[in-house]
């Protein structure tokens, strides 16, 4: 059995809780690098940048297995905020987990016009719909969390966006962001998989976005721009939002100036690969 520090630990025990539902729900944002580095290239002693919150995204509709996601939560003592004024509203569920705050936030794909808004899913879960859910939820990779056991001893499986589909839909959510944190960690998340190594970058990324290029050129070339716009030299906007958020001890080869010359070689390079698909 792995140690894991607590907030890890506290991970996987929430979506323990949701044990039913896990073949049916995709986890996004902050956690998926460090699910890449663990149980894909098996860094296992790798710390990529990571949110508190957890993100999962779900479909347009989820049957009840049981009980209900907003049941299950709530017998386990998550208290429900809402986060907008709509009707209905946005909600968080915020909760205790081994001594350690857990905020839960679901979310769904937007179709159609119109702004973002909530839409019922499932009895009492109001799920956030946002542009480009889709994208997550199309051909996820599922990954055993093989040395965390759940209480009957059985193997945690959860399903993660494919790598492709991650940095796809963080190039094209960053230009979205309000706060220029958040639009740095997207861009951090890109950078953490562009150089985790070829067991990721090699070749399911480009292929995925060959597909994007074929079947959605409009949400690809919006992608390409996003990053043209923010990587055009070692000076733009993207390197210094990603310098911003290099971890303590992170490449320690490198000096401030090294290693903003990296970051703009490493999406220089995507950019030109993907461009010439």
């Amino acid at each position: 059995m792995a140690v894991f520090d607590s907030s890890e630990k506290v991970f996987y025990k929430t979506l323990s809780l949701l044990k039913d539902y896990l073949p049916n729900i995709v986890i996004a944002g902050g956690w998926v690098p460090l699910l890449y580095h663990r149980y894909l290239i098996s860094e296992r002693d790798n710390e990529p940048l990571r949110t508190k919150d957890i993100d999962i995204a779900l479909p347009e509709k989820l049957e009840v297995t049981g009980r209900t996601i907003n049941e299950i939560l709530k017998s386990a003592g998550f208290k429900v905020e809402f986060k907008s004024r709509d009707i209905p509203p946005v909600i968080t569920y915020i909760g205790d987990v081994e001594g350690r705050e857990v905020e839960i936030e679901f979310i769904t794909d937007l179709k159609g016009p119109g702004r973002d808004i909530a839409i019922d899913i499932q009895r009492g879960l109001h799920v956030q719909a946002l542009r480009f859910i889709s994208i997550l939820l199309e051909e996820p990779i599922s990954v055993d969390i093989d040395d965390f056991s759940l209480d009957d001893g059985s193997v945690l499986r959860i399903k993660i966006p494919n790598p492709g589909a991650f940095i796809f839909h963080k190039g094209l959510v960053f230009m979205r962001r309000k706060q220029e944190a958040k639009k740095a960690k997207d861009l951090y998340y890109i950078f953490d998989v562009l150089t985790s190594g070829p067991e990721l970058t090699a070749v399911q990324i480009l292929s995925s976005f060959k597909n994007y290029k074929n079947d959605i050129s409009g949400w690809y070339t919006r992608f390409l721009k996003n990053l043209q716009k923010y990587f055009l030299d070692i000076n733009s906007d993207g390197v210094i939002l990603v310098s911003s958020q290099r971890p303590a001890g992170g490449f320690p080869s490198l000096d401030d100036d090294q290693f903003k010359q990296y970051v703009f070689e490493v999406f220089n390079e995507f950019i030109y690969r993907i461009k010439y698909l």
